[in-house]
């Protein structure tokens, strides 16, 4: 994958569990150092809509629950795209390690701090800070969740939307689902793993909605599902798969088996609200 003047080149990997904790996590993956390069060099531009995600939309409507006047973190703002609407009547404030998207993100009047200075003993008190498709993106997500949550006022929220592990189609084979062959998707999150962040930090889950990452139109989502059925009909070795299906045109690609084809019209997004 190309960022600036590198290309970044995932090696084949496996996807494990945690038995303790319930974490899917990648392995290998790339070091730190190769992913922090990724993230300086690619153009923030690749993940701007005019709009917003469905979950995005979810987040935003839990926000406009808050009193007027809140001090929000949004944690890897990007161009601040998801705060600028609240500006006006919130106290908005993003980390961002793109520089380029950091610039966009002070023009859209977000007050962006570095992670030194969120460090500092004189750093805000947030009533509620968000992890929007960054997660998944993080090597010790329980580190980075410990130090954001001493960063909660009273009765402030931690909201992470990111990939949902327990979602049927990525229980099929993880590495094969459509999330994990990002090159910058390290882990997913499941309940249980909500249930482990809650008991080690001491925080309560107070909503866990389940909802798609992207808007699909009716064909998109029928493509999607029937190809999702072939795929695995001939991944399994069906009868189907080897008396019906193989006769068909147009099946040397599901035949082969090597990449599942993308299937993101399930409820494969989550948006966990946790309370300090």
């Amino acid at each position: 994958m190309p960022a600036g003047d590198e290309t970044f080149v995932q090696p084949a990997y496996f996807v494990r569990e945690c038995g303790r904790c319930g974490l899917l996590f990648r392995t290998p993956t790339l070091s730190q150092a190769a992913l922090d390069r990724y993230y300086a060099k690619v153009d923030f531009r690749e993940w701007e809509i005019a709009g917003f995600f469905p979950p995005e939309r979810c987040v935003l409507r839990i926000l406009r629950e808050l009193p007027p006047g809140s001090a929000i973190l949004d944690f890897g703002c990007s161009s601040g795209r998801l705060l600028a609407p609240l500006t006006e009547s919130y106290d908005c404030y993003g980390v961002e390690v793109n520089a380029a998207a950091a610039t966009e993100a002070v023009r859209k009047g977000i007050k962006v701090l570095s992670d030194a200075e969120l460090d500092t003993a004189g750093a805000p008190m947030f009533r509620a800070i968000i992890l929007v498709d960054l997660f998944e993106h993080l090597s010790r997500p329980l580190e980075l969740l410990n130090k954001l949550s001493q960063r909660l006022t009273d009765n402030g929220l931690l909201l992470i939307a990111t990939g949902n592990g327990d979602a049927t189609a990525c229980r099929r084979d993880p590495a094969l689902f459509w999330y994990f062959r990002n090159l910058q998707h390290l882990c997913m999150m499941t309940r249980k793993h909500a249930e482990f962040i809650c008991e080690r930090l001491r925080l309560r889950l107070e909503r866990w909605v389940e909802l798609r990452h992207y808007d699909l139109s009716l064909r998109e989502k029928t493509v999607q599902i029937l190809q999702n059925f072939l795929f695995w009909q001939f991944r399994r070795r069906t009868w189907m798969s080897r008396f019906v299906l193989r006769f068909l045109p147009g099946m040397r690609e599901l035949k082969s088996g090597r990449l599942a084809p993308n299937y993101n019209c399930s409820r494969d997004h989550i948006v966990a609200v946790f309370y300090k």
